[in-house]
């Protein structure tokens, strides 16, 4: 497995509030200056790092709002919605995309994997003097590139990213339980990765397990199995929780009323919408827009 791959932001992938940016195996490596997102919000199936030197910036996930400081390394598992609002200085950010098969590679502890694949947004709890130097050596080499130079940034920042999990760290926002524990390899992570992609393309149709499955071309046991051993959940029951993450993120950022909001995340009823919501938040849509605006 070659631990580079291009990625891209394909606009036929955009689809309501969401938008996936689909990548291959292994790591693909950025560096740019970053920005506000107009964009909708974006999930893909990898773990992301940034490293932002000169400049903080603010993350919303489904409406919660997290501030990434500069000069310490951010990881999370980017199959929770999220986007950029807002960036604070003039500065730049180098950021990996990290697939699943290749972190589970990784030498990091437990304790980290299930932190991370939970849904935590982790910080490292400290700046070490030749990070920046690091971050400033990739973006030199980024282009042009080669197979050997890609292999080279990887094993690098494996080794950083250990000395994260081994040293120090903090989890600076609980978003969502997305509850991953197990690590798995070869199809099936092909297949996970697939049914993934699926079900943030098509979450606000009336999808069934069926259709999930038979986007990866797997049985309906297979595709809840997998599900169960990443997630910690069924097919039916992430569906579920990315609907309401995108009420959420409405609730938060517009005056939309609630039964449009409902309908427009692909719930059936008003009444299946209060019951997922409230199971998932301990409250109703209504005092969650009140507490979010203080009322």
């Amino acid at each position: 497995m070659t631990p580079h791959f291009q990625g891209s932001l394909d606009p036929s992938n955009v689809v309501d509030d969401f938008e996936l940016m689909t990548h291959g195996g292994g790591m693909y490596l950025q560096h740019h200056r970053p920005r506000a997102m107009n964009e909708p919000y974006h999930v893909h199936p990898s773990i992301e790092i940034n490293y932002l030197q000169g400049c903080d910036m603010i993350y919303s996930f489904g409406g919660k709002t997290v501030r990434v400081p500069q000069g310490r390394f951010c990881i999370f598992w980017a199959a929770q919605p999220h986007r950029v609002t807002d960036v604070v200085g003039a500065g730049t950010i180098t950021n990996a995309y990290v697939s699943l098969q290749e972190f589970w590679s990784w030498p990091v502890p437990q304790d980290f994997t299930q932190a991370l694949l939970g849904g935590g947004v982790i910080l490292a709890a400290d700046h070490l003097p030749g990070d920046d130097i690091l971050a400033g050596q990739w973006a030199r080499e980024i282009s042009p590139d080669t197979e050997a130079m890609s292999r080279l940034h990887c094993l690098e920042l494996q080794a950083r990213i250990t000395r994260v999990a081994l040293s120090g760290w903090d989890v600076i926002a609980q978003p969502q339980q997305l509850g991953g524990r197990s690590r798995i390899g070869g199809n099936a992570i092909v297949h996970f990765e697939r049914m993934l992609r699926f079900v943030a393309q098509r979450y606000t149709d009336p999808i069934s397990l069926a259709d999930v499955a038979e986007a990866a071309s797997v049985s309906k046991n297979y595709a809840n199995t997998l599900f169960k051993k990443i997630l910690g959940t069924t097919v039916k029951a992430h569906v579920t929780e990315i609907r309401v993450y995108r009420a959420r993120m409405l609730l938060a950022e517009t005056d939309a009323k609630i039964l449009g909001i409902a309908l427009d995340c692909g719930f059936r009823s008003l009444s299946a919408f209060y019951e997922a919501f409230q199971s998932l938040t301990n409250m109703t849509p209504a005092q969650f827009r009140r507490q979010l605006r203080g009322e």
